[in-house]
């Protein structure tokens, strides 16, 4: 179990000790555990708690650790990472407004495996090509064999685990080779392959229903949504906007 407060600081006690888990602190502890907390301040109380499976950490620790070893474990239960403790708090709040974003998998992997080998005994492994560095300027053979089956399958759903093993690696390692030479993860930089092909779409007549379906969105009310929040209006405005909105 993970915990992190975005408000006032929380009473806890784990194993006959007491503590306070402060505002920017992230606590560690197995599941099972019997445990008691309570805020300090009740009115300013936000808790986000992450039930993780053992099974998930094990999992994990195998694809980033160092020699593929799946042993792991936390040097100290209270860890004060300020930036990993944002990252957390907002992946929290993305688990609650933005379920349906494929690019939570990414987020929840990358995350996690900076918790273990940032303050955990798992060592993360370098990732390299195939005869490049995985900052090499030359793009990594994996990364552009992926974007070519994004290519390829635009209207399906498209599985990170599947992707990864169909080239070869882990999720992980799959999402740090995008990371290294695209600057995004898989599933975001598809979302950017999806929407560019909506467009195109749109400017050639096509209905927003059949471009939806077309392009790999849900729905029609799952295009508008992302593709507003990209470009700032609605397929329908784009759509009527003519030549207006294809040149800027």
């Amino acid at each position: 179990m993970v915990w992190l407060n975005t408000g006032c600081g929380e009473h806890y006690s784990l194993k006959g000790e007491t503590d306070i888990l402060q505002p920017g602190a992230i606590s560690i502890f197995e599941p099972g555990l019997v445990h008691a907390n309570h805020p300090c301040a009740g009115d300013q109380r936000h808790l986000c708690s992450f039930y993780v499976e053992p099974a998930f950490f094990d999992d994990l620790a195998m694809q980033c650790s160092d020699g593929g070893n799946s042993s792991y474990g936390f040097e100290r239960k209270t860890v004060k990472d300020r930036e990993l403790w944002t990252r957390m708090a907002l992946l929290h709040g993305n688990f609650f407004s933005d379920s349906r974003n494929p690019d939570l998998e990414s987020q929840v992997i990358e995350t996690f495996a900076s918790l273990m080998t940032r303050h955990g005994t798992a060592r993360l492994k370098e990732v390299t090509g195939k005869g490049y560095s995985s900052f090499s300027n030359t793009c990594d053979t994996r990364v552009n064999l992926a974007i070519d089956y994004f290519h390829a399958n635009l209207d399906q759903e498209i599985r990170l685990k599947e992707l990864a093993a169909t080239l070869g690696c882990t999720q992980f390692h799959l999402i740090r080779l995008f990371r290294a030479h695209k600057g995004l993860s898989p599933h975001a930089f598809l979302l950017q392959l999806r929407l560019e092909h909506a467009r195109r779409l749109l400017e050639n007549g096509r209905p927003i229903s059949d471009t939806a379906a077309a392009a790999g969105f849900s729905d029609q009310s799952h295009l508008t949504r992302t593709f507003k929040s990209r470009y700032g209006l609605t397929p329908m405005v784009y759509k009527k906007g003519g030549l207006k909105y294809r040149l800027t």
